[in-house]
Order: structure tokens, then C-alpha cells, then sequence
């Protein structure tokens, strides 16, 4: 989900099947057009975590739990404590960044790097993560202001350099937190067509990371409610090596992009068109939904189109906070009664 910023302006937030501690390279996908019998069962997924605390107001900037770790130790302990005794296994950490001052949640990536508080910070949380027993992280990329590429007109080199150092920083802490994890590499960041700077970033991202580190750590670029629109592109983007696991984000909007099972079938069909059966993570969905819960399970049965896990977003259906209402995101009974 695309956050719209509070107070502060932000201005538009694992893979444990095929990865160990640090990470094992996941199995070759199948064949072009081949079908599993029948999916294999998602792992126990959870939520998006980055906001500890949404005011009556619905303010959640000075709450990042990235950001403001070190305000609130006590506070994001006990709550992913929760989550974890709720029965989650496995979070998706949003990194929110751009060239200019901390707010809270957004961190200062000027040079490409972020400072040392703020590395203090996410290893901290990885640590809290791991010893309340959560299984994996994922690690979602959310730039913001002129570092969000989707907004560019025009290719930037010196912001892409600042974006691909956040990215290799941020991954050498997460792959010494000795958590399994996966790295989504540009929130929804899967270029539609006609977007001609946008897929430059995506294809220029994608050439680095893939030349730094392979591609069995993460999932590529996300994709969100219109993804099959998306799907056509990947191919330019990611040539002959695409991610071993796709991730796609579903928010029903009858009317308009349709409900979850059939947002879910659109994607499968876009994907088989263009040869890729991966497996997918359902990174974002309404939170603790049983519309959406039963929809998705419906739908990866009629797919046969493997799902890793699922993680919820913290916001409901009949959302009363844009983009955020609930913190901390502890109750997943609907998503769990669903096999999820």
C-alpha cells in the first residue's frame, strides 16, 4: 500500500519455505505452462509492522517503529510479543526513506546511507523480532518524496545512487540479524506499461542487485491491485533471471478491481501468459479480513498457483484512518481459520 503521509509528508508499506537463516537458493520454477496437482500449504504469515501506535486523529508519524525505536523499546517489545503469542510467524518491515530530515517514520538517506541511530534502530527490531519467535522477515523498500522513483519524470542518477545504497546497507543488516528474510526491493514497484522512467529504475535495480547478490533473497518488485497490468512488463525488467517468488498485494474493490479471488485469478492468468509459475506471497491485504481470507484461499485452490504465506496490512476494510487504523496489528483468527 502506498502511504499517504500525516504531519510529516509522506507523500505517495518470509520466505521461509526457500530459505534458511541467512538464505538457500530456492528450486529452478517449473516449466513454462506446467501445473502443480495441488498447492502446497502457505506457511503461518502475520503483518506489516511499522507504525507502533495510530492517534485518535489518525497520526502514526512519530510512531515508526524503525524511526522511533529507540523511543519506545518497551512498547514495540510487548507488541510484537503479541503478535507473536496471537500466533503470527512471519512480519514484512517497511524501510520509509528520502533526502531530507527524520520524521519519525521516514529515515534521512542522504549519501545512501542511513546513520548510525537509525541502523541501531532496525537491528534492535530484528532482535526484538527474533526473540519473540517469529520464523522470518520480509523487508519492503518504500522511498519517499523525490526518492520515489514512480514519480519521476525523468531518470535521476544521483537519487538511484542514494536508493541502491540503502538497499545493500539495509540488506547486510538484515542478513546478520540471523533471521530467514526476503527483500522487496520497491513497494509496488512493478512498473505498469508506459512508464518509461519508472521501468528504467525497475530494470537498472533489478541489473544491480541481481550482479551484487543473485536473486534467491528476494521477490523483486511487488505488484499491487492491478497487477495484471503490471505482469507484461516483467519480462523487460527482470530478462532471464526473474525472482524464484513473485509477491502481490490484494485489496478488494467491487466495482472497480474486483474482489480478492478475482484480483488473485486476474494475476494467475496475467503470469501464465508470460510462462512464470512461481509461487507468490500475498504481502498486503485488509487486516484480520474473512471476506478477503476466504477469497485468497479460494482462489489458490482454483489457481493451483502456490502461496508462501500472507501478511496483513494494518488497515481495515472500512478503513477510519487513510492508509493505517490499527496498532498493533495483533488479531490474524481470519487468516489462520483460512490455512493461512
Amino acid at each position: 500500500m502506498v502511504l499517504t503521509r500525516a504531519r510529516a509528508g509522506l507523500t505517495a508499506l518470509a520466505l521461509a519455505l526457500l530459505l534458511t537463516a541467512a538464505h538457500t537458493p530456492p528450486e529452478r520454477p517449473p516449466a513454462a505452462g506446467t501445473r502443480q496437482t495441488a498447492p502446497a500449504a502457505p506457511a503461518r504469515g502475520g503483518s506489516n509492522y511499522f507504525t507502533h501506535q495510530v492517534d485518535a486523529d489518525c497520526e502514526r508519524e512519530p510512531y515508526g517503529v524503525v524511526n522511533s525505536y529507540d523511543k519506545a523499546p518497551d512498547v514495540i517489545e510487548r507488541q510484537v510479543t503479541q503478535m507473536a503469542r496471537a500466533g503470527q510467524k512471519r512480519l514484512r518491515i517497511p524501510v520509509y526513506h528520502h533526502r531530507g530530515q527524520d520524521s519519525g517514520t521516514v529515515m534521512d538517506s542522504t549519501g545512501g546511507r542511513l546513520d548510525a541511530a537509525n541502523v541501531r534502530n532496525l537491528s534492535a527490531l530484528l532482535r526484538t523480532v527474533k526473540s519473540a519467535g517469529f520464523e522470518a522477515v520480509e523487508v519492503g523498500f518504500f522511498p519517499q518524496d523525490a526518492n520515489d522513483p514512480t514519480g519521476w519524470a525523468a531518470f535521476d542518477q544521483g537519487l538511484y545512487e542514494e536508493n541502491w545504497g540503502i538497499v545493500r546497507q539495509v540488506r547486510s543488516v538484515v542478513a546478520r540479524s540471523g533471521l530467514a528474510y526476503t527483500l522487496d526491493l520497491l513497494n509496488e514497484g512493478a512498473p505498469p506499461a508506459g512508464e518509461r522512467v519508472w521501468l528504467r529504475y525497475a530494470k537498472t535495480l533489478w541489473q544491480d542487485y541481481r550482479r551484487s547478490f543473485g536473486v534467491a533473497d528476494t521477490v523483486g518488485f511487488s505488484m499491487t491491485v492491478w497487477i495484471a497490468g503490471r505482469v507484461p512488463q516483467l519480462p523487460e525488467v527482470y530478462g532471464d533471471s526473474p525472482p524464484p517468488v513473485l509477491e502481490i498485494h490484494l485489496y478488494g474493490q467491487p466495482g472497480e478491481n474486483g474482489d480478492e479471488y478475482q484480483q488473485f485469478m486476474a494475476a494467475d492468468e496475467a503470469l501464465d501468459e508470460i510462462g512464470y509459475r512461481q509461487p507468490v506471497i500475498v504481502g498486503e491485504t485488509y487486516y484480520d479480513d474473512a471476506v478477503a481470507a476466504d477469497g485468497i484461499r479460494r482462489a489458490v485452490a482454483d489457481a493451483r498457483r502456490p502461496v508462501l504465506h500472507l501478511t496483513q496490512w494494518p488497515i481495515l476494510r472500512r478503513a477510519k484512518c487513510p492508509a493505517a487504523d490499527v496498532a498493533p496489528p495483533v488479531a490474524y483468527d481470519a487468516y489462520a481459520a483460512a490455512g493461512f
